[in-house]
């Protein structure tokens, strides 16, 4: 049986990478694994939001099947037992976590055999064991490489599931702080802002959407100005930056181990982020920069054959069958997702061409986010925002054909010439809704 290793980087966006065709960013490693594995171009979430998406990673389920809304909802109980790394150890894997767990408070350390998680956000001013500062993604490149250690010589096949804090803010209103030994990296460079950044899009949503809406305050805090957005997309793209480095860490242990011939990678993003597009700094929408995601799987015993860019649709919900796929271990009915190793294999089989896209909130004082629905069809995309759980009261509509508008630039809600198009996604949205909230 093979090891298997998933990485989950916060907030990284689907270009942050420089494979995706992004030359402002350099990402090596995670480039290098895209080229002898498979590369997914079209990768989405089925939730926008840290403990939301995490819970759907590893119960492959969409949000309104496990029921985790927000943070205070702990992953428990059979729920818990149906999740891939426990699966794993029931089918005589060794498993650990190392980083941000991200789903409730309670966090499942006796579970495991290797602990070095943690709850909450966790901070980058992270220290040592010898009590010396050093970066949190640095800290967890030495976890990695003591778990790999302590299993060379093991008889037993392992998977560990690494979730990092980059490249996350860190504080609120959060600011990026990326390690100090890649300040001067693109420095000297000028990085490319979203189109969709500058300011004639600012009113894309209505001012019932926009008003004391926290991905409008946040933008104040870290995209107002061009100098702002240009230091803070640097800084982004720095704690990007760092993953690979570990990433890079991982791959010399591995081959130093003898551990890279049977050694599986994965690597994704929990949601992606709005880098100043529309006016916003977060998630939780259904824009592209929100729910579109990297998605790269490493297998080193399918290097020879040509690499692979995959098109169709991956989503979180398919790591988890995807991974118990490749142990060999059966995949508990109850997961939604799809294992991608059958697309892998074989790209012409039939596969989905929609999803269902849910971020359900309840807004505080505090939060003002607007809930979100919608579906993505093929190239098409239809999304509508509402206030708080009252599905009713609907804020805005969008509609958008991304094929020749792939920065969701044109609205065609409402326009008569769209009319059956608005109408076709609308019955669909409806259809894959139920199939989201199936308790079968």
């Amino acid at each position: 049986m093979p090891n298997i290793i998933f990485l989950l980087a916060d907030d990284q966006r689907w270009d942050a990478l420089s494979i995706a065709g992004n030359k402002h960013i350099e990402t090596p490693f995670l480039d290098k694994l895209a080229n002898q594995g498979t590369y997914f171009t079209n990768a989405y979430v089925t939730t926008s939001i840290c403990a939301v998406s995490r819970a759907s990673i590893l119960t492959g389920q969409y949000a309104r099947k496990h029921g985790i809304w927000g943070f205070d909802k702990n992953i428990e109980g059979d729920q818990l037992t149906n999740t891939y790394p426990l699966q794993l150890k029931k089918h005589g894997y060794t498993i650990g976590f190392i980083g941000k767990y991200g789903v409730g408070y309670e966090l499942p350390s006796k579970q495991f055999d290797y602990w070095k998680g943690f709850g909450g956000q966790g901070s980058f001013k992270s220290k040592d064991d010898l009590d010396q500062p050093i970066h949190l993604t640095k800290r967890i490149e030495g976890q990695i490489l003591e778990f790999i250690d302590l299993q060379k010589d093991a008889q037993k096949p392992f998977s560990l599931s690494v979730s990092f804090k980059a490249p996350h803010v860190e504080g609120d209103p959060g600011y990026f702080l990326p390690d100090q030994h890649y300040d001067s990296l693109y420095s000297d460079n000028e990085v490319a802002t979203p189109p969709t950044s500058s300011s004639k899009y600012f009113d894309h949503f209505p001012k019932e959407f926009t008003q004391n809406n926290v991905a409008r305050n946040r933008w104040e805090t870290r995209f107002a100005t061009d100098s702002m957005q240009q230091a803070n997309i640097k800084k982004y793209y720095r704690l990007v930056h760092g993953i690979d480095q570990t990433v890079g860490a991982l791959l010399k242990k591995l081959k130093e181990t003898g551990l890279d011939k049977n050694t599986i990678i994965i690597y994704s993003s929990d949601n992606g982020f709005y880098l100043g597009e529309y006016g916003f700094a977060g998630k939780w929408y259904g824009s592209d920069p929100s729910i579109r995601v990297p998605l790269i799987i490493y297998d080193p015993k399918n290097t020879e054959r040509t690499p692979k860019q995959i098109n169709q649709k991956a989503l979180n919900i398919d790591i988890a069958p995807t991974i118990l796929a490749m142990a060999g271990t059966p995949i508990p009915s109850r997961m939604q997702g799809k294992d991608l190793t059958r697309l892998i294999a074989d790209t012409t089989i039939s596969w989905r061409d929609r999803f269902f896209y849910e971020h359900i909130w309840q807004s505080s004082e505090r939060y003002y986010i607007p809930s979100t629905e919608g579906v993505v069809v093929s190239d098409k995309k239809y999304m509508r925002y509402f206030k708080d759980k009252d599905t009713a009261n609907i804020i805005f509509e969008e509609l958008y054909d991304l094929k020749h508008d792939p920065e969701e630039k044109n609205n065609l809600i409402g326009k008569e010439e769209f009319s059956a198009l608005e109408q076709e996604l609308k019955n669909t949205y409806r259809e894959v809704r139920a199939f989201a909230a199936s308790k079968e």
